[in-house]
Protein backbone atom coordinates (compact mmCIF):
# COMPACT_ATOMS: atom_id res chain seq x y z
CA UNK A 1 0.00 0.00 0.00
CA UNK A 2 1.12 3.54 -0.80
CA UNK A 3 0.68 6.80 0.97
CA UNK A 4 -3.53 7.10 0.49
CA UNK A 5 -3.13 10.86 1.16
CA UNK A 6 -0.75 11.67 -0.73
CA UNK A 7 -3.23 13.77 -3.20
CA UNK A 8 -5.40 14.67 -0.26
CA UNK A 9 -4.86 18.39 -0.89
CA UNK A 10 -4.82 18.41 -4.46
CA UNK A 11 -8.32 20.49 -5.58
CA UNK A 12 -10.84 19.82 -8.57
CA UNK A 13 -14.32 20.92 -9.55
CA UNK A 14 -16.88 18.62 -8.99
CA UNK A 15 -19.27 18.11 -12.04
CA UNK A 16 -21.52 16.16 -9.73
CA UNK A 17 -21.93 18.38 -6.57
CA UNK A 18 -21.14 21.46 -8.18
CA UNK A 19 -18.50 22.84 -6.37
CA UNK A 20 -14.33 22.34 -5.62
CA UNK A 21 -13.51 19.64 -3.90
CA UNK A 22 -10.18 17.80 -2.74
CA UNK A 23 -8.91 14.64 -3.22
CA UNK A 24 -9.33 13.17 -0.20
CA UNK A 25 -13.12 13.91 -0.46
CA UNK A 26 -12.93 11.74 -3.74
CA UNK A 27 -11.09 8.55 -3.00
CA UNK A 28 -13.32 7.97 0.06
CA UNK A 29 -17.00 9.54 -0.97
CA UNK A 30 -18.17 5.87 -0.62
CA UNK A 31 -17.08 5.54 3.22
CA UNK A 32 -13.86 3.37 2.47
CA UNK A 33 -14.69 3.53 -1.35
CA UNK A 34 -14.06 6.68 -3.66
CA UNK A 35 -16.07 7.90 -5.97
CA UNK A 36 -17.27 6.30 -8.99
CA UNK A 37 -16.21 9.14 -11.68
CA UNK A 38 -12.76 9.60 -9.95
CA UNK A 39 -11.05 8.13 -12.74
CA UNK A 40 -13.09 10.47 -15.25
CA UNK A 41 -12.34 13.63 -13.27
CA UNK A 42 -8.92 13.17 -11.95
CA UNK A 43 -6.41 11.10 -14.60
CA UNK A 44 -5.56 14.22 -15.82
CA UNK A 45 -4.36 15.12 -12.81
CA UNK A 46 -2.56 12.29 -10.74
CA UNK A 47 -1.91 8.85 -12.02
CA UNK A 48 -5.00 7.73 -11.13
CA UNK A 49 -4.84 3.61 -12.34
CA UNK A 50 -1.80 3.62 -10.38
CA UNK A 51 -2.93 5.29 -7.10
CA UNK A 52 -5.86 3.15 -7.27
CA UNK A 53 -3.56 -0.23 -7.59
CA UNK A 54 -1.81 0.76 -4.79
CA UNK A 55 -4.49 1.18 -2.33
CA UNK A 56 -7.18 -0.38 -3.13
CA UNK A 57 -8.21 -4.61 -3.45
CA UNK A 58 -9.37 -5.83 -7.04
CA UNK A 59 -12.73 -6.71 -6.39
CA UNK A 60 -12.73 -2.76 -4.48
CA UNK A 61 -11.78 -1.28 -8.22
CA UNK A 62 -14.17 -3.20 -9.66
CA UNK A 63 -17.36 -2.39 -7.77
CA UNK A 64 -16.04 1.27 -7.93
CA UNK A 65 -16.12 0.65 -11.60
CA UNK A 66 -19.56 -0.79 -11.50
CA UNK A 67 -21.99 0.81 -13.41
CA UNK A 68 -24.55 3.04 -11.19
CA UNK A 69 -27.75 1.37 -10.15
CA UNK A 70 -30.99 2.91 -11.97
CA UNK A 71 -32.12 5.98 -9.71
CA UNK A 72 -35.59 4.12 -10.04
CA UNK A 73 -34.37 0.93 -8.60
CA UNK A 74 -32.91 3.06 -5.45
CA UNK A 75 -36.13 4.21 -5.37
CA UNK A 76 -38.13 1.36 -5.88
CA UNK A 77 -35.79 -0.32 -3.05
CA UNK A 78 -36.36 2.31 -1.01
CA UNK A 79 -40.00 2.29 -0.91
CA UNK A 80 -39.62 -1.57 -0.38
CA UNK A 81 -37.60 -0.77 2.85
CA UNK A 82 -40.34 1.64 4.03
CA UNK A 83 -42.65 -0.93 3.89
CA UNK A 84 -41.46 -3.58 4.95
CA UNK A 85 -40.87 -1.60 8.28
CA UNK A 86 -44.21 -0.12 8.27
CA UNK A 87 -45.44 -3.86 8.55
CA UNK A 88 -42.95 -4.95 11.31
CA UNK A 89 -44.20 -2.20 13.48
Amino acid sequence: MSDISKYDTEQIYCRKLGHHLPFSYCRSERGSLPCASLRNCWYYRIPVDEFLSANFKSDEIGYIEAPPVPKIQTILEIIQQVKQQEVSK
